[in-house]
C-alpha cells in the first residue's frame, strides 16, 4: 500500500534522530524506454504558460548530464550507479537502419552499471538478441528469463549482479515481464516466469550470500513495481520501466505544462512495513532519474531524496504571426531559457561533444535511409480530417483515404506479435497528410506521422467505444475518428449522444457483427487518445491499458514495406451524413 505523508513524515524524523554515520551514500542514475531514440526528440512545452516547441533529451545531452552528476558525486565522496531499465531499442529508425549495434555501444560508452531486458529486446527473436548483446559488455539482467533454449545466449542473461561500493556489496536484480511473449516476439527458446516469484528466490539468494542493500531492476511497468514493492521482502528500491510514467514535483512539472503520473519517489509499505521506494523516468531518454540514498551496516535506508531531471535544448520554437514555426532568438529566447532552468524539475543542458561525434555516422546513414523508397501508392491517398472532399473538390465521403490504412497496419503489427486487438482507432489529427500516386519513401512516412505516438492497446465496453466515437465526430477536426476492423454510422442532424450507429465489427471477409454495449473489447489506439488527448477522456476509464511501444510510423513503415504496393481502402468503415 502507499504511505500516508505523515507516516513518511515520521519515518524521516526517526531517521534523522537516530541515524549513524551511513556505511554508504549511494546515487542511483536511470533511464529506462529509450527506444532508440539517440537524438533528442521535440515537445511541446509551456514555460511560464508560453507555447514552445523545445527538444528533450538525447544521447550527447544524457552523456553530459551523466558526467556532471558524476563529478558532483566525487566532490560529496558519494558512489554513483547508473541503470537503465529496459527497451533500450525499437521506435527510432536507428534501430531499423542497424539493428541496435548504436543503443549497446552507448551503454558502455556512458558506463551503464547493468540493464534488464525489456519487452522490445526480444522484438527479433533470441538468435538476434544474442548478436545484438554482443556490442555491450555491461551485465544483462532477467531473473525470470529463461534462455536455455537459445544457445547465441548462454552465459549472457545473468538473474543478478553484486556491485561493490567502497566494500559495501548491492545486489541488482533484473525482472522482465512476464507478458513479453504477448508484446513481442521471443520465439522459441525463450520463457518468461513470475515476476515476483523470480524476484523473492533471487533476493533469498543474495541474503544467504550476506547481501542486505538490494535493488529491483525491472521492466514490469509502474503499477506492477508497486505490487513486487509491497509483496517482496528484502528489497530497498525498484528502478523500474515499461509504463513510460513521468514522475515528479506535480507542480514544477506543471509549470513546464505536463502532467505527473505520480510523486518521484512513489512510496510504498513493504511486506515488513518499512517504505520500499520506486522510481522510473518517462522515456526517450528525456529525464535522468537521479535517487540518493543512505544505507547503514545492516542495510537499512537511513536517508533517501530524490529528484528526476528533464534534459532540456536551448533551441526553442514558436509559432509566428504567420502561423509557421519560427526558432526563438535574443530576448524571447533568454526569458525561456531562464524559466526553464529555474524550473526545479529541468534544466538547460548541453551536448557532450565526444558522444555528438561517435553518433555522427550513425546519424548520417539515417539520414539516406529517410530517402529510401519503401513502396508505391497505386493512386492518390488523400487526408482530410472530416468527410467532406479534398483539396481538388474530388468528394470523400468516407473521409481520408490514408487514416483507415495507418489504423489497419496497427491492427496488423498487434496480431503478427500475439496480441491482437478487435479494432483500432485513431484520430485524424495524428495523420499530417495524405499520400501522392508513386513512390513512397521512409521520410514520407515519418513526416506523414511525425509524433512518435506508440500504439496502446486498450479495454473498452461496447458503449465506450460509441461514447469514444461520439466524443470524435462532435468535436470534429483533429478529433475525428478513422478506425479498421469495425465500422459506424455518424448522423450530425441527430442530438449530441445519437448521433452514431450502425457500430460493428469487420471481419477480413467483410461479415459484420453488432457491437455488443457490454462487452468487452481490445482496442488499438494511438498514446494521445489513450492519454485522453482531443477529448477522448473515456479511454481513461478503460480497464486495461497496455503501452505496447510500437512508435506509428515504423510499424506504417513495416506495413508498406511488405505490402509494396497501397491501393485505396474499398472502404473507410465511416458512414457520415453532415448537418443539412
Amino acid at each position: 500500500m502507499l504511505l500516508t505523508v505523515r507516516f513518511w513524515l515520521a519515518f524521516m524524523m526517526v531517521l534523522t534522530l537516530g541515524a549513524q554515520a551511513p556505511a554508504l551514500e549511494l546515487t542511483v542514475l536511470h533511464i529506462n524506454d529509450s527506444h532508440s531514440f539517440l537524438d533528442d526528440t521535440a515537445e511541446r512545452l509551456l514555460p511560464g504558460g508560453t507555447p514552445v516547441t523545445a527538444r528533450l533529451g538525447g544521447w550527447a545531452r544524457l552523456a553530459r548530464a551523466v558526467e556532471e552528476e558524476r563529478d558532483a558525486g566525487r566532490a560529496d565522496n558519494r558512489s554513483v550507479a547508473l541503470f537503465h531499465a529496459g527497451d533500450a531499442v525499437q521506435g527510432d529508425l536507428y534501430f531499423t537502419r542497424y539493428g541496435g549495434r548504436p543503443e549497446m555501444e552507448l551503454l558502455d560508452r556512458l558506463g551503464f552499471e547493468a540493464m534488464v531486458l525489456g519487452n522490445h529486446e526480444f522484438d527479433r527473436g533470441g538468435a538476434f538478441l544474442a548478436r545484438m548483446l554482443g556490442f555491450a559488455r555491461l551485465p544483462v539482467l532477467g531473473a525470470n528469463v529463461d534462455a536455455s533454449g537459445v544457445p547465441e545466449l548462454a552465459g549472457r542473461i545473468t538473474p543478478f549482479v553484486v556491485l561493490d561500493f567502497n566494500g559495501e556489496s548491492v545486489g541488482v536484480v533484473g525482472l522482465s515481464l512476464r507478458d513479453t511473449p504477448v508484446l513481442s516476439s521471443p520465439g522459441p527458446g525463450l520463457s518468461f516466469s513470475d515476476e515476483a516469484a523470480a524476484a523473492r528466490s533471487a533476493v533469498a539468494e543474495l541474503e544467504r550470500a550476506g547481501v542486505n542493500k538490494i535493488i529491483l531492476l525491472t521492466h514490469v511497468g509502474l503499477a506492477r513495481d508497486m505490487e513486487l514493492a509491497a509483496t517482496v521482502p528484502g528489497v530497498d528500491l525498484i528502478v523500474g520501466g515499461h509504463s513510460h510514467s513521468l514522475l515528479g514535483d506535480a507542480e514544477a512539472l506543471a509549470g513546464l505544462g505536463l502532467t505527473a503520473d505520480n510523486a518521484y519517489p512513489v512510496l510504498v509499505a513493504g511486506p515488513d512495513g518499512d517504505p520500499v521506494y520506486v522510481v522510473t523516468a518517462w522515456k526517450w531518454a528525456r529525464v535522468l532519474g537521479r535517487f540518493d540514498v543512505s544505507f547503514d551496516k545492516s542495510g537499512r535506508i537511513t536517508a533517501a531524496q530524490g529528484r528526476p531531471l528533464l534534459l532540456v535544448g536551448d533551441v526553442f520554437e514558436a509559432s509566428g504571426a504567420d502561423g509557421e514555426r519560427e526558432t526563438l532568438t535574443g530576448r524571447a529566447r533568454e526569458d525561456i531559457l531562464a524559466l526553464v532552468n529555474r524550473n526545479p524539475a529541468a534544466a538547460v543542458v548541453p551536448a557532450d561533444a565526444q558522444i555528438d561525434a561517435f553518433l555522427k555516422p550513425y546519424r548520417d546513414g539515417v539520414a539516406a535511409m529517410r530517402q529510401e523508397t519503401v513502396g508505391r501508392a497505386s493512386a492518390d491517398l488523400p487526408h482530410i480530417r472530416v468527410p467532406d472532399m479534398d483539396v481538388t473538390g474530388r468528394g470523400l465521403h468516407g473521409g481520408s483515404l490514408i487514416a483507415p490504412l495507418v489504423a489497419r497496419s496497427m491492427l496488423e503489427r498487434l496480431a503478427a506479435t500475439g496480441g491482437p486487438a478487435d479494432m483500432a482507432l485513431i484520430n485524424a489529427g495524428s495523420v499530417r497528410h495524405g499520400l501522392e500516386q508513386g513512390g513512397i519513401t521512409v521520410g514520407m512516412i515519418h513526416t506523414m506521422l511525425p509524433f512518435g505516438n506508440t500504439i496502446v492497446v486498450v479495454e473498452l465496453t461496447g458503449a465506450q467505444v460509441v461514447r469514444a466515437l461520439e466524443n470524435g465526430v462532435g468535436r470534429g477536426g483533429g478529433a475525428f475518428p478513422y478506425v479498421s476492423g469495425m465500422r459506424f454510422k455518424a448522423d450530425m442532424n441527430r442530438p449530441e449522444g445519437s448521433r452514431i450507429s450502425d457500430v460493428a465489427l469487420v471481419g477480413v471477409g467483410g461479415a459484420a457483427i453488432p457491437l455488443d454495449p457490454a462487452r468487452t473489447y481490445r482496442v488499438a489506439t494511438n498514446a494521445y487518445v489513450a492519454r485522453g488527448g482531443d477529448g477522448y477522456a473515456v479511454m481513461q476509464e478503460a480497464s486495461n491499458a497496455t503501452d505496447t511501444g510500437f512508435v506509428d510510423a515504423l510499424v506504417f513503415l513495416g506495413f508498406v514495406a511488405g505490402t509494396k504496393v497501397l491501393d485505396p481502402p474499398t472502404t473507410t468503415g465511416v458512414t457520415y451524413i453532415p448537418v443539412r
